[in-house]
């Protein structure tokens, strides 16, 4: 019996140890794991992986980086430079509300930032290119007029310049672009566009008013918007038709006179409705020439402040 007590007890020990050494070594549930800890990256890591992004153009996957940067470490001495690149990087990636709102963003948080200045500048571009010229050239004006001194000035003006050509507003245009002096780097470009701007002023806009009180001769709408080949198509076939139509009455074919008077009547009016078409289709190719020619004279100024190409190739992902 005692024997047999033994056994049974040492049976009982066995399992009980077995349990608990199960118990111990069994996996703990997904949720009950501890996390792994997170890879640490310094400010400057950070940092120089956004500009490595930036440099490379890969300005939203940048925007992200910078990001993270301002909260990691929002108060690193570097936090206005990220925080601008953010404006810089929507704007050249044409988002230009962002960038405008990025911009506004920055100058509430880094009022007193030496990069104010260039904030300001950017906003005002975006502002262009979102079609809010007179608010641009506002929020230009406002920059001149409080640091007049500053070399950044003359940026301004040259961008007022541009916003005044592309409206055809060659006087104002040619005044802004005459500010730019020739210690100023932007001096030959704006030289440039004044040249332009000067060719393009000669170059009269077409009136539709006038175009369609000439076209009264049928085809002379047509000549005064340089449209030689519609002018002598209209003055042949109207001038036909009213001969053919006067022609048919001479001759009392009255039913006949009266069918080609309706045509002529159609063409002669299709003539007048032609000419002032024509007039706006003149204008408007005009200008989009204009702004073909100026795109090339705005691709400046958004790269100031351009992050340093990163130097050394980081080896992790975020």
């Amino acid at each position: 019996m005692l024997v047999g007590r033994l056994h049974h007890g040492c049976v009982r020990f066995f399992l009980v140890l077995f349990a608990a050494t199960m118990l111990v070594t069994a996996d703990f549930p997904a949720e009950a794991q501890p996390p792994e800890p997170a890879l640490d990256f310094s400010a400057e890591q950070v940092l120089e992986f956004a500009d490595h992004l930036f440099s490379q153009r890969e300005y939203f996957r940048a925007i992200g980086e910078y990001q993270r940067f301002l909260f990691l470490y929002p108060d690193n001495p570097e936090a206005p430079t990220a925080a601008f690149r953010i404006s810089q990087s929507y704007f050249r990636g044409k988002s230009w509300q962002q960038a405008l709102e990025a911009a506004d963003a920055f100058l509430n948080d880094y009022a007193q930032s030496p990069l104010k200045w260039q904030a300001r500048l950017l906003k005002a571009r975006a502002l262009t290119k979102l079609g809010r010229s007179e608010e641009a050239r506002g929020e230009f004006m406002a920059i001149i007029e409080a640091e007049p001194d500053q070399p950044f000035v003359a940026e301004a003006w040259y961008f007022i310049g541009l916003s005044y050509a592309r409206e055809g507003r060659w006087l104002e245009a040619d005044e802004a672009l005459a500010q730019v002096t020739s210690e100023n780097l932007l001096y030959g470009k704006a030289g440039e566009v004044k040249k332009i701007v000067a060719e393009a002023s000669e170059r009269k806009r077409k009136n539709p008013a006038v175009a369609g009180l000439l076209a009264i001769i049928p085809g002379a709408g047509h000549l005064y918007s340089e449209r030689p080949g519609d002018a002598a198509l209209a003055f042949v076939f109207t001038g036909a038709f009213a001969w053919a139509t006067v022609e048919a009455f001479n001759n009392d074919n009255d039913g006949l006179g009266i069918g080609l008077g309706v045509i002529t009547l159609a063409l002669y009016g299709g003539n007048i409705f032609s000419a002032v078409n024509v007039a706006h289709k003149y204008n408007d190719r005009e200008e989009r020439r204009l702004r073909e020619r100026l795109a090339p004279y705005e691709q400046i100024g958004s790269n100031r402040n351009k992050p340093p190409v990163a130097s050394l190739a980081l080896k992790f992902f975020f």
